[in-house]
């Protein structure tokens, strides 16, 4: 990665002897070569439409230290998350938000309007001597044990995989959604709460104009016995609306959106290690056959470590 402020030392340093038409062709080309590191950042095998702009594309590493009866013990530290005041891991200076932003002195960005567009396994390092499945926030997972259980990915016993490319989510056709285009970053945790107004004691509503709703109610005025082509349109702004016709096209919103949109709530991210075919952690079946009970002890008490490194595109809403 290109370091910009080593950059701007060597551009100072050359300030005195090299002219200015020299200098605005070295900052051309470092403006150049930033751009190209920033396409290239995103794989060509994922997809995001142009109106989706700011993409980050980050690595996170993920560690697991443990014995193998110290997680039979206390199976929730099979799970990872980012320590608690440290989730600003997701966020961005420079790209927290849609359209043109400014750089900012700190991270930002919310982390529950993010969109997940791909995913993928850059490098596994076990040496559990046993299958794990791993599972991740967002990925449903195409990795299917006889008994039903779901995993993003399959760690081998004692797997030193340090290139892997292994595509974990693939971009959601919804995330060309005309939707994402229109109304960024009202996703279904807001729809109640923009551009709503209750009037306590009514049977009705005022809806704003340039909410999500009122397309879906002039696409549906038969159904809903509603006139919106005559509404009087309050202040330029806000439709009256009863609840009953509000409730009925929130809902059946909040569900296309919950259901089809590729939306990801990264304050809730987390990943898991578990034995597959819900085996114990002590449960000595599959790697202790035929190995003496010290042996086995010996193993199930030792200290072992897993590190997984995703690589995951987003950007948000």
């Amino acid at each position: 990665m290109l370091d910009r402020s080593e950059s701007k030392k060597i551009m100072c340093s050359r300030s005195t002897t090299i002219s200015n038409e020299a200098n605005n062709e070295s900052l051309e080309t470092v403006a150049e070569e930033i751009k190209q590191l920033r396409v290239a950042n995103m794989d060509d095998k994922f997809q995001a439409p142009a109106h989706l702009q700011n993409v980050i594309v980050r690595h996170y590493v993920m560690e697991w230290e443990n014995s193998m009866s110290g997680l039979a013990n206390f199976p929730e530290n099979s799970e990872w998350r980012p320590l608690e005041g440290h989730y600003d891991i997701f966020q961005s200076s420079t790209r927290y938000q849609q359209g043109n932003v400014k750089r900012s002195k700190f991270r930002q960005g919310d982390l529950t309007q993010s969109i997940l567009i791909g995913m993928k396994v850059k490098k596994v390092s076990s040496n559990f001597p046993c299958n794990l499945g791993l599972q991740v926030t967002g990925c449903r997972g195409n990795y299917y044990t006889c008994n039903g259980e779901r995993y993003a990915y399959m760690i081998g016993s004692n797997e030193q995989s340090n290139k892997l490319d292994e595509i974990i989510v693939t971009s959601s056709p919804y995330v060309n959604s005309e939707y994402l285009r229109l109304y960024p970053g009202m996703t279904s945790q807001n729809l109640r709460n923009n551009g709503i107004m209750e009037c306590p004691g009514e049977d009705y509503v005022f809806v704003d104009h340039h909410h999500p709703i009122v397309e879906m109610m002039s696409e549906n005025q038969d159904v809903l016995q509603i006139d919106l082509r005559n509404a009087e349109l309050i202040d330029g702004r806000w439709y009256k609306v009863s609840k009953g016709v509000t409730e009925r096209c929130l809902s059946e919103l909040e569900t296309e959106l919950v259901e089809n949109l590729p939306l990801l709530d990264l304050s809730s991210f987390n990943a898991k290690i578990t034995r597959p075919y819900n085996k114990r952690w002590d449960d000595p079946s599959g790697w202790g056959e035929g190995v003496d009970s010290d042996t086995r002890n010996r193993v199930i008490e030792s200290v072992r470590s897993c590190q997984v490194v995703i690589e995951l595109t987003y950007a948000f809403a």
